[in-house]
């Protein structure tokens, strides 16, 4: 059961200054369920519906809100400010119901399953002040933008796990409705984690278009990053972390439009993964420089049928130089001498074949590897140990791609559909455990008046059953048949 509301307003306080107040609140309670579980390397043979937790153990909250304000003033036509403030605040409080190893084999197969009380409140708030200038340099027409970026945030994690959850039957998982006396229900006693995360972020950047000629376009700039982490594990003070990471990233472009109707683009730019990006620090990390990346992409974009229909393609490689990967000479530490690398390109094409029709397509490949790595890990089908290095990364298809289409039989009245693809993808580190690939069909019918939208959607019209996306362990479903009706009030 969810529901919310996402009032906002905008005012125009004079003809070059207004301001936007945004506000969102969503309350949520649902079930944690992990979908099915993985045997032989692929999901299990069982209804996605099925349920492996204990039926009076329905325990997921969430508690959302979100305020944003955003001023914009043009001081003249040549110089403009825009200030974004944003405020989040959010709580979850939940029961898990992980899965582990199975057991046995065909219908004897059981499935091994671990309970856990958590709750992970969080506050963030951040400013950023961006400024545009576009003024003419040496005779040539240029643009300058430049900004900063602040701002904090406050998470806490604490987990306290259940006893006595006991194993059950993959294929007919009857059991109890609650674990009993060994559940979890509150925090007192003893904890898995109790830990509190606070981060600072301080940035500026800099980045400039200049026309060295009507074809010819070149982007340049960079950014400064400050960020800050301190951990506080109340459980164990040789888990309290701090650490400080200062890094400068550039950017650079080149861009060819020989005629309007065409385009052509180079663009390089790094960027950085701090140890602490997910609000944990631990003994192998805390003392890690940041991972680096690069990436590199060539493009265009061609406008066809005097531009109602545009094509574009990317060409591009997303470069990890130094991921963080097992000491050869001692296993508990990490350093940074891993290397990955994701090679693809994009296709995509947009607009309207005819007046009141329109279509949008995009194929994507990726090449994602793990070229470099000291890590090893056991595979649940082989029961191996295996080195990471040369293998696939973790839910990353190589082929994916959506089409959709859409046609205004009359002036109010439109119809749409189109499918959503993705291929087979990997679900484990050594690449023993694969999702099958899918399609799913999806459709519209919308009534657009002057003053109200009315749209109707239906997601997977043939009632596919396919997976998004899944762990060593576990398969999570995509959605079933099912519908949604949207009504949007205008004045």
């Amino acid at each position: 059961n969810r529901w919310g509301v996402a009032p906002s307003v905008k005012l125009d306080i004079t003809k070059d200054t207004d301001l936007t107040l945004m506000l969102m609140h969503q309350e949520e309670d649902s079930v944690f369920d992990y979908g099915v579980p993985m045997i032989g390397g692929k999901p299990a043979n069982v209804p996605v519906n099925q349920f492996y937790g204990f039926k009076d153990d329905l325990l997921q909250t969430y508690d959302t809100s979100v305020a944003t304000a955003i001023f914009n003033h043009r001081f003249n036509s040549d110089f403009s400010v825009r200030n974004t403030s944003r405020y989040g605040n959010y709580d979850r409080t939940y029961r898990t119901l992980l899965f582990g190893a199975v057991s046995g084999a065909g219908s004897a197969a059981t499935i091994a399953r671990t309970q856990a009380l958590r709750e992970s409140p969080q506050e963030n708030y951040y400013n950023q002040t961006d400024f545009t200038f576009k003024k003419p340099l040496f005779g040539f027409n240029n643009t300058l933008l430049f900004g900063a970026e602040v701002g904090w945030e406050d998470y806490t994690f604490r987990s306290k796990n259940s006893t006595g959850v006991t194993s059950v039957s993959v294929y007919n998982p009857v059991g109890t409705s609650t674990v009993g006396l060994g559940r979890a229900n509150d925090f007192s006693g003893v904890l898995a984690t109790d830990r509190n995360t606070k981060t600072n972020t301080a940035s500026g950047y800099v980045l400039d278009q200049f026309e060295i000629t009507p074809e010819w376009k070149l982007l340049a700039g960079g950014r400064y990053d400050v960020f800050q982490a301190k951990q506080n594990d109340n459980l164990n003070n040789a888990n309290d972390f701090e650490r400080t990471d200062r890094q400068w990233n550039p950017r650079a472009g080149l861009v060819w439009q020989p005629e309007n109707w065409q385009a052509y683009y180079f663009s390089y730019g790094t960027s950085f993964n701090p140890s602490a990006e997910t609000f944990s620090l631990a003994s192998n990390t805390a003392n890690l420089e940041p991972e680096q990346s690069q990436n590199l992409e060539v493009g265009t974009k061609i406008d066809l049928f005097d531009g109602r229909l545009s094509a574009t393609g990317a060409l591009f490689r997303l470069e990890t130089t130094n991921a963080r990967t097992a000491d050869p000479a001692d296993p508990t530490r990490n350093i940074l001498a891993g290397e990955q690398k994701t090679d693809g390109f994009e296709l995509g094409l947009a607009g309207d074949l005819l007046p009141d029709w329109s279509l949008s397509a995009t194929y994507a490949y990726l090449d994602a590897e793990v070229t470099k790595s000291n890590n090893r890990a056991t595979g649940s089908v082989s029961g191996l140990s295996k080195s990471l290095e040369g293998k696939t990364a973790v839910n990353v298809p190589e082929n994916s791609g959506v089409v959709w289409t859409s046609y205004n039989i009359t002036p109010e009245w439109e119809v749409g559909g189109g499918v959503f693809m993705s291929g087979s993808r990997f679900t484990d580190a050594v690449n023993e455990v694969t999702l099958p690939g899918y399609a799913r069909l999806d459709a519209t019918v919308a009534y657009h008046h002057k003053h109200f939208d009315i749209q109707a959607n239906a997601f997977n019209l043939l009632d596919k059953t396919y997976y998004e996306s899944g762990q060593t362990n576990t398969a999570l479903p995509g959605t079933p048949l099912s519908g949604q009706l949207t009504l949007r009030v205008k004045y």
